[in-house]
């Protein structure tokens, strides 16, 4: 009964560690989603104030050209407005393009690092034993992510999750398992 009590105990630290690494795991997650989410809107702005700029300088037919580029690519604005020397002599132009520059590589490290915490997460999440913790404790896979996602802002419902129910089941069972043990 005494090693029968001692396995039951290596069992629950061990399931505590699973979960308290794939809790870790998610916390990075969703900080390398909150960073990579702030430099794209970042750049949303950036790439906004361009087109305020540019509209001082083209006609409107070219300004709704330039916001068709924005919408669905950084370096096709960046190209389209190269092709308006008025716009490229701008110096508040040529300071936002240096900015957007800067904050698209900003933005490539942060899909890395984000890209890296999701996989460092469901390749543990995935393995054997870990695999039966997180299917109980509801840890879903993470998706990568990917720039022609438009669904890459619903990912945050993965994020939002509580595990205070299943946790307090999984330690009432366990105790009563104790208890049984203990009475017999």
């Amino acid at each position: 009964m005494f090693w029968l009590l001692v396995i039951l105990i290596v069992i629950v630290l061990w399931l505590v560690k699973v979960y308290n690494k794939l809790q870790s795991s998610m916390q990075n997650i969703r900080e390398g989603f909150s960073n990579l989410q702030a430099g794209l809107k970042k750049r949303q702005q950036l790439s906004g104030q361009i087109i305020e700029i540019a509209s001082g300088y083209l006609e409107h037919e070219q300004v709704t050209q330039l916001r068709v580029a924005q919408s669905q690519n950084t370096q096709q604005l960046a190209a389209m407005a190269q092709n308006f020397p008025q716009l490229r002599a701008d110096a508040t132009y040529q300071k936002l393009m240096g900015q957007l520059e800067t904050l698209e590589n900003d933005i490539l490290a942060r899909r890395e690092n984000y890209n890296n915490r999701v996989k460092q997460f469901n390749s543990y999440r995935n393995s054997f034993p870990a695999v039966l913790v997180a299917q109980k404790l509801s840890f879903g896979t993470v998706d990568y992510f990917d720039s022609d996602d438009e669904k890459f802002d619903a990912q945050v419902q993965n994020f939002a999750r509580d595990d205070s129910a299943v946790l307090q089941e999984i330690i009432g069972s366990s105790a009563k398992a104790v208890k049984n043990i203990c009475t017999q």
